[in-house]
């Protein structure tokens, strides 16, 4: 069977899971539309007039470096909150009620935007409380795609948040392009008010949605965990829920024996824990340090600073290239292996960043050298789009395994989250006050060469891997670098079990 063949066979075989996984993902929406919407806004000189301090050397408004940090960065302060509060919310609750706090949240904040006229302390509360929602809406995101989406397709799925994140990033690129034109301050709240949509797109989906099985079985509620796993799989007539609800009772059997065990201690305590935290929160830390957000969050104030002419344009082509580079990331997820992916792409982003800061040397920037700048950040962005973007989600998520794996997830989306505020905050301040400038490149050349040291040491090969095979090899300390070609004796493939479930039992490690 062909690559497209076997994929378009996986995801008409499970189509209600991943329909499921979609609604799910509607927050990978949120975070991406914000990161393009406010970059493109902070270049607007009707957003300047309204909130500039000074005149630049044009004789036009300008805004702070200070006001351009705090705001573009203060939703990843609410993002860390979020992750944290999303745990306990998800552990009692279950994830729907943790999408409808995330929804409510983001909806709340998305209104203090657009209700501000020109004061600074609103824009930045307004951000905090999205974030809020944003980074529940992550940690949440990824539990219930792992949850729902069945092994063949597990890892394509949860690329779909890199992928959606794409999407609104397109449509947030051509809106702002679209409006800023406009001298009123509808050049500005048009996107702002487009933020506001999604939250109620989620309101729409979530009574579609089942709860988690796993998060049901968890608690001892084996009947709606049975409805729930027959809506996931109505696409096949002959699906028997026995064996998955046979696996989900083990699963809570198991969790009860090692109740004790699971614990925010245990996270540091346990070795084996520690690494799963390291391991999980590595891949998200790899996937941010490397400075993409500076080309999302400041990329149009970017190619206004180097003298590209239309900026807006570039950052629609950039966020063109994303769409295709995820697409293909997503296409191709189970068929390339994630380890090469990885190692490959992140050695062309080390290559493209040093080429942006060598060419940064120069005191006066040619056309010629304007466009190779462009040029090598495109090969950043679909570098990062069909290596580390979408595929740290995936990892990160595979890494959580075990009964501490809703703790892990969100330690992982705090280090995600707080990598993001250090880079998007520090960024405007090494670019003009330390006047860097493009050589700002040298900088994440040096931070993605720890992205590099992280894949090689840390990234093993887990396509076609079942949890408890992952659990497995970080038990039992078999480098990454061998997880390939390692064979369990004592486990038997998903594809060869005689009673295959769709629920994964989880090794209490």
């Amino acid at each position: 069977m062909t690559m497209l063949g076997e994929f378009k066979s996986n995801y008409k075989a499970h189509k209600w899971a991943l329909f499921f996984c979609a609604i799910s993902a509607i927050g990978a929406l949120v975070y991406g539309y914000d990161n393009s919407y406010y970059n493109g806004v902070l270049a607007m000189q009707a957003f300047k007039n309204h909130f500039g301090d000074h005149i630049d050397e044009n004789g036009r408004k300008a805004l702070n470096v200070s006001f351009t940090s705090l705001t573009a960065s203060s939703i990843y302060i609410g993002d860390l909150f979020g992750a944290l509060f999303s745990a306990p919310i998800n552990d009692k609750y279950g994830r729907k009620v943790t999408f409808w706090f995330a929804s409510v949240s983001i909806l709340l904040g998305g209104i203090a935007q657009v209700a501000d006229t020109h004061f600074e302390a609103v824009i930045v509360v307004g951000r905090v409380v999205i974030g809020l929602g944003v980074g529940a809406f992550t940690v949440t995101s990824l539990l219930y795609i792992g949850e729902v989406a069945p092994v063949q397709i597990r890892g394509p799925s949860l690329m779909m948040f890199q992928f959606l994140q794409s999407c609104s990033q397109l449509i947030a690129a051509g809106l702002t392009q679209g409006t800023e034109k406009m001298t009123s301050t509808l050049s500005y709240k048009l996107p702002m008010g487009g933020l506001i949509i999604l939250p109620l797109m989620m309101f729409l989906g979530l009574p579609f949605i089942p709860e988690s099985p796993v998060w049901f079985g968890m608690k001892g509620r084996i009947e709606e965990a049975e409805r729930s796993l027959r809506a996931i799989n109505r696409s096949n007539k002959a699906y028997d829920p026995t064996s998955d609800i046979a696996a989900l009772e083990e699963m809570r059997a198991r969790e009860q024996e090692r109740t004790a065990e699971s614990s925010w201690k245990a996270l540091l305590a346990d070795p084996i824990e520690r690494k799963k935290v390291i391991w999980s929160a590595g891949a998200l830390y790899a996937q941010q340090i490397c400075g993409i957000l500076f080309f999302y969050v400041y990329g149009v104030v970017f190619a206004q600073a180097i003298g590209i002419k239309e900026p807006f344009m570039i950052q629609l082509a950039t966020n063109i290239l994303q769409i295709f580079a995820v697409g293909a990331a997503v296409v191709t997820g189970n068929r390339i292996r994630r380890r090469t992916n990885l190692l490959v792409t992140t050695f062309l982003m080390l290559i493209a960043f040093f080429v942006i800061g060598g060419i940064g040397t120069r005191k006066e920037l040619s056309t010629s050298s304007q466009y190779i700048i462009v040029v090598f950040s495109f090969v950043v962005i679909v570098a990062f789009n069909f290596g580390l973007g979408p595929l740290a989600y995936t990892v990160a998520r595979e890494m959580a395994v075990g009964t501490n794996q809703n703790k892990i997830m969100s330690v992982s989306i705090v280090i995600f989250y707080f990598t993001t505020w250090a880079v998007s905050f520090s960024a405007p301040y090494m670019y003009y006050s330390a006047g860097l400038g493009p050589m700002l490149g040298f900088v994440y050349a040096g931070t993605t060469l720890t992205s590099l040291a992280y894949v090689y040491f840390c990234v093993g090969e887990t396509t076609g891997r079942t949890n408890e095979e992952i659990g497995l090899l970080l038990a039992t300390n078999i480098p990454a670098r061998r997880w390939r070609t390692h064979i369990f004796l004592e486990t038997v493939p998903v594809s060869q079990e005689k009673a295959p479930s769709s629920i994964e039992v989880i090794p209490m490690l």
